[in-house]
């Protein structure tokens, strides 16, 4: 398989895990932000494990002011002190969105993204991930809710082990 070029059959553990704390950022369908960090470390674990690159590449500055521009972006300025529990449903999903883009990766892997929304959070949280993506970041979204297809540029349902295209989807 090849990634950005790079044909991850031919490298190691190690090589694989930089390359995906580099390149990918992850959505996972429950927030698993953890309890006892703020909101501003939850959003910057992974540049500790990553690269560590903040926003001029620097491995020890930037990093805050990184989750900063982030969740400015996000709506989530305020938030930058408080605690997972203090957090609605919402703001915990964008947090985790925040998350996901610390090393600036080019593709984000989204597993039911707004599972534990209601309809008007869902529609915000898409309408940040659509203005990610005109960014130039990539999405790629498993989703069992169907109504999220108008917010994709191209759609696939699995039948049978297969991947199907389904529609059009127009982007708004």
């Amino acid at each position: 398989m090849v990634i950005n070029g790079e044909d991850i059959s031919q490298m190691n553990d190690g090589q694989v895990s930089s390359l995906r704390s580099r390149k990918i950022g992850f959505v996972f369908q429950f927030p698993s932000l953890l309890p006892p960090l703020t909101v501003l470390d939850n959003v910057a674990l992974p540049s500790i494990f990553g690269n560590g690159n903040g926003k001029n590449g620097d491995k020890n500055t930037g990093i805050r002011e990184r989750v900063k521009e982030i969740l400015d972006t996000l709506g989530l300025t305020s938030k930058l002190d408080v605690y997972p529990k203090q957090l609605s449903a919402g703001e915990q999903k964008r947090v985790v969105i925040a998350r996901s883009l610390i090393n600036q990766p080019q593709l984000i892997l989204a597993d039911e993204p707004t599972s534990d929304l209601d309809s008007r959070t869902e529609k915000e949280v898409m309408s940040i991930l659509r203005d990610i993506n005109a960014g130039g970041v990539t999405f790629l979204i498993v989703t069992h809710n169907l109504d999220l297809v108008e917010f994709a540029s191209r759609a696939f349902e699995m039948e049978n082990g297969k991947l199907n295209q389904i529609g059009q989807p127009v982007l708004k």
